[in-house]
């Protein structure tokens, strides 16, 4: 068995994260022996003329552990100002530092102990905020991984449409890349985290990050969401005044409330203000933010998927395909192909002339599709006959007329190949389908083992937008064990991060 090679993009990934983690644990033993401790405070605690580290004192245990170098007001472009107290390590062990007002009001009470560890290579560690010098540039190496894992997995996206490599893994990349992206983009573009005085910025902050990275996303992708789901709606109304009604054509309302849904209840369990207990708030905080980050995993899936299912229609198939399997849909009443089959019949027709043309080599076609109770012949049996209208020599025609869904089609006529051919492996195979089932078309092609390239034959504009959340819902169908695992997973992180930061 070949062993496969580590793709360049790989190997820059695993080269930055550990040339990253490598300097930013240099720099915590560079920079660890000097700790800054900050008190936040706000001008109207004081009034904006007081130096109020004048009226602070702060004392160590054992100064043959930690000494404390200086005690001073830091005042930044923000209202949050900080009382800094500048440490420095001497030898190994644990101390406390006792933080206190002279004020002759709250004179030699203790308003904050910070108990600190002296680790080896003399880096200070505040065991109290779980924070320690390095961690002053957190937000930039958190933000500087984000960014490369953005670029890699965007890489792998590319790749994929460059090699019509369409697939539920392909969302699901699209989904991470997204959620990604708005994060960093919301990051940057928030003055706290970069204009916050270092010494505040602590491990739980960091953690509280992550945390709260759902709400950036919403905020952002609320109104496009919106917009969407509206866009959604109108199709849906232009589609029953044409087609009829029918819950196959009210889908759009179907997400449009769903996403509606998922807001009000992030904005219900949002508030905090009459909260009576920690147990009620911890609750209350991971309902909240578990329903955030699952809106945000429905919303990466959905524009994903629309993203991915455009893509596919959009992909040029090369000229060297030797199978062309048609999926079948319904018939007329005396047995003729409906408009939507005859788009399929077509697309697969006009690709095979303009190959042979371009390049003098034939394809067979695979009509497939078995026979409904209301139907008078095989859907297979149909096509047939209209490809040999269309001038197809039956003996280039291979019918697979026992299928009854799409994931039958791919399988049998997958079968059928194999009793046509030595070997599968060494064929070209495309499929042609109605332009919003060709995404689909392709995770049930891999499904069935076919390395198959989709042809998308056109259909009514009205008719797509629902058509397409139609097919969106049965790829979550069909996947439903995974994004269920994610649900689960989603949970778990949020209440795992919440203990992270509160312990």
């Amino acid at each position: 068995m070949k062993k496969k090679k580590l793709k360049p993009r790989y190997k820059f990934l695993i080269a930055s994260l550990i040339i990253i983690t490598v300097g930013f644990f240099t720099y915590a033993v560079i920079s660890g022996s000097n700790y800054q401790i900050g008190i936040p405070y706000i001008d109207e605690d004081f009034g904006p003329d007081v130096d109020v580290s004048d009226s602070v004192e702060a004392k160590c245990n054992d100064e043959s552990i930690v000494k404390i170098t200086s005690v001073y007001t830091q005042k930044d472009r923000t209202v949050l100002h900080c009382i800094c107290i500048d440490t420095q390590s001497v030898s190994q062990g644990k101390c406390s530092i006792d933080i206190s007002f002279n004020d002759s009001d709250v004179k030699d009470t203790v308003i904050m102990r910070h108990d600190l560890v002296v680790l080896p290579f003399g880096v200070i560690y505040d065991l109290t905020t779980d924070n320690f010098s390095a961690m002053k540039i957190g937000i930039h190496v958190e933000v500087l991984v984000l960014i490369i894992f953005t670029i890699v997995l965007i890489l792998s996206f590319i790749e994929k449409f460059k090699n019509g490599n369409f697939s539920y893994s392909m969302a699901v990349l699209g989904g991470v890349i997204l959620f990604l992206a708005i994060t960093v983009i919301t990051t940057f573009i928030d003055p706290w985290y970069w204009q916050i005085n270092s010494s505040l910025f602590t491990v739980r902050m960091l953690l509280t990050h992550i945390v709260n990275s759902g709400y950036g996303f919403i905020a952002i992708t609320t109104l496009p969401v919106l917009i969407l789901a509206v866009a959604l709606c109108i199709s849906n109304v232009i589609l029953i005044k044409k087609e009829g009604f029918g819950l196959h054509n009210a889908l759009g309302f179907f997400i449009g409330f769903t996403i509606l849904a998922g807001i009000v209840v992030i904005e219900l369990s949002g508030n905090f203000a009459n909260v009576n207990s920690d147990m009620e708030f911890a609750v209350k905080y991971i309902f909240n933010h578990c329903a955030i980050f699952l809106l945000c995993y429905f919303e990466c899936m959905l524009i994903s998927t629309a993203f991915c299912a455009v893509a596919a229609t959009k992909y040029k198939v090369k000229f060297d395909i030797d199978y062309i399997i048609i999926l079948g849909c319904a018939l007329m009443g005396d047995g003729t192909p409906t408009p939507h089959l005859m788009g399929r019949i077509q697309r697969a027709y006009d690709f095979e002339a303009e190959q042979y043309k371009s390049t003098g080599k034939h394809a067979k076609f695979v009509p497939s599709g078995g026979q409904g109770s209301d139907e008078v012949i095989s859907e297979a049996e149909s096509m047939k006959h209209k490809l040999e209208e269309l001038g197809i020599d039956g003996g280039r025609i291979i019918k697979e007329d026992k299928s009854v869904n799409t994931s039958q089609n791919m399988w049998f006529s997958k079968k059928a190949i194999e009793n046509d051919t030595e070997n599968i492996e060494d064929v070209n195979i495309a499929f042609s389908t109605t332009n919003y089932h060709v995404f689909r078309g392709y995770t049930l092609a891999k499904k069935a083992g076919m390395n198959a390239k989709g042809l998308s034959a056109k259909t009514k504009f009205y008719f797509f937008p629902n058509a397409f959340i139609r097919e969106f819902i049965g790829l979550v169908w069909e996947q439903k064990k995974r994004h269920l695992l994610f649900a689960l997973l989603i949970i778990a992180s949020i209440a795992l991060l919440y203990l992270l930061i509160i312990y």
